[in-house]
């Protein structure tokens, strides 16, 4: 029954429990089981809160049994990136110099789960201050792909992409400043959003770059990171940058048919892009068509060029955050980390202003261009295959993977621009590692991101796939 329930997706869970096929202490205590047999090999988790856990989930069932239902995720087990406060906890945003600092408020998004009715089970592995680790150098330890641990497993968000890989939780919470969301769930095969700008308050989430942090779901379907974007969306006066935008019923949006949908894709890639990777997007076009979506062909703006812009925002905001944390605690902080906290000393306050000058205007021409005609835009995810650990800590092939942009040159443009973006499972490379593409949209249009992704989970299985370690 334990490997049932822990290969049930979010919602199907949720459904369970209200119906009482299924007792939130059932699933809470597979998916703690199933932690105790996994967690050795991923280091998904940086902390597992077993007895408050268990303690969440009679408490769920008694208010059941007494016809109470607590929200859209009544008693479902969830874990979160390390890096949102809950008030008496310490987070450790993926570094040893945060021990310690108790937390005296929660983070909104956290409270919205909580009002929903969900169970906190653990928080999970992420990189140093959400940037970038190095193989060997991890803080924390290294968190591994479950699909292949001797796989490099790049992205700040590993720890919640390969928890639900693993089936170790039913939904996470991650954070974006270029790809930290989409990457890795990209990489571990699982479904990652990152709402449009404003779409979910960051009150009580770490701080890296105030002008692209953006907080998103992960899961495994895309109805799953509907309900959960659901839950967590909305404005919230503690997040001035919080949008008021109407918040739709993303789960109602699901039914949305294919006919006449717009789906526009690159004539020409922004990067280079692994012959798997262009035959899985293909594969992916063909079977949007089948379900009645009209795909046409387009010329994008430079993605470069918006990567540029993005990466001088990150570098000086990134600076400016961590600046005094740098000066009290730098001899603890890994040397990649030191020098990517730095970078922004070095930039000019002017080509500062003027990225944020362009903002706007680049948006503009971006949606005239792309969504005058469309109503999607599918990009690969992560246009190559990982590299292993070991090619990594080569630092000299390191610094050239990281160089060639091939990481992020997809998924930065858009934290750029603002828009909402969704990663989605569909294909597998020939060494068994998944391949996935990104869907983009218009600003605040994420019901038609995930309709669409709804529909392709409907008529294929590759987000049904289990690692080996199964």
């Amino acid at each position: 029954m334990t490997g049932d329930i822990t290969s049930s997706g979010l919602c199907e869970l949720a459904d369970a429990i209200k119906q009482r096929r299924i007792s939130s202490y059932q699933a809470v205590t597979a998916c703690l089981d199933r932690i105790d047999a996994w967690q050795p090999r991923i280091n998904a988790f940086v902390a597992i809160s077993r007895e408050e856990a268990l303690a969440s989930a009679r408490h769920a069932d008694r208010s059941l049994a007494e016809g109470r239902i607590l929200g859209a995720l009544h008693g479902v087990p969830l874990a979160h990136k390390d890096m949102f406060s809950r008030a008496g906890r310490a987070s450790s945003c993926g570094t040893r110099t945060f021990s310690g600092e108790i937390a005296s408020e929660t983070a909104t998004v956290l409270q919205r789960l909580d009002t929903a009715g969900a169970i906190e089970i653990g928080t999970l592995n992420m990189t140093e201050l959400a940037g970038f680790d190095t193989p060997g150098e991890e803080p924390l330890g290294a968190c591994h792909n479950p699909w292949n641990t001797q796989k490099f497993n790049p992205g700040s968000s590993y720890g919640p992409a390969s928890a639900l890989a693993a089936r170790l939780t039913f939904g996470s919470l991650g954070s974006c400043t270029g790809g930290s969301i989409r990457i890795p769930a990209a990489a571990c095969g699982v479904v990652g959003l990152k709402p449009t700008s404003g779409r979910v308050s960051r009150h009580g989430a770490l701080t890296r770059s105030w002008s692209l942090d953006t907080i998103g779901p992960m899961a495994r379907t895309a109805r799953d990171v509907a309900r959960m974007l659901g839950c967590i969306s909305g404005f919230d006066a503690r997040d001035p940058t919080s949008s008021d935008e109407a918040v739709p019923d993303y789960e109602a949006g699901l039914s949305i048919r294919l006919v006449g949908i717009r789906v526009a894709v690159q004539r020409r890639f922004w990067s280079t892009v692994d012959d798997h990777v262009a035959d899985a997007l293909a594969s992916l076009q063909e079977a949007l068509a089948r379900e009645g979506a009209a795909i046409e062909p387009k010329d994008l703006p430079d993605g470069h060029l918006l990567w540029d812009l993005a990466s001088v925002l990150s570098d000086c905001e990134t600076a400016t955050v961590f600046g005094h944390h740098l000066r009290q605690h730098g001899a603890e902080i890994t040397q990649p980390n030191r020098d990517q906290l730095q970078r922004g000393n070095f930039i000019p306050a002017t080509r500062y202003l003027e990225a944020l000058a362009l903002r706007g205007r680049y948006l503009r021409e971006f949606c005239e261009q792309v969504f005058a005609d469309a109503d999607v835009l599918v990009t690969p995810a992560l246009p190559v295959s990982p590299p292993t650990i070991d090619e990594m800590r080569d630092r000299r092939f390191a610094e050239d993977f990281n160089r060639s942009r091939v990481v992020n040159i997809y998924t930065r443009p858009f934290n750029y621009l603002g828009l909402p973006a969704l990663t989605v499972p569909c294909g597998f490379t020939p060494d068994g590692m998944p391949v996935a593409c990104q869907l983009v949209g218009r600003p605040f249009d994420e019901v038609t991101l995930l309709a669409v992704a709804h529909a392709y989970q409907g008529v294929t299985d590759w987000h049904l796939r289990l690692p080996p370690i199964h």
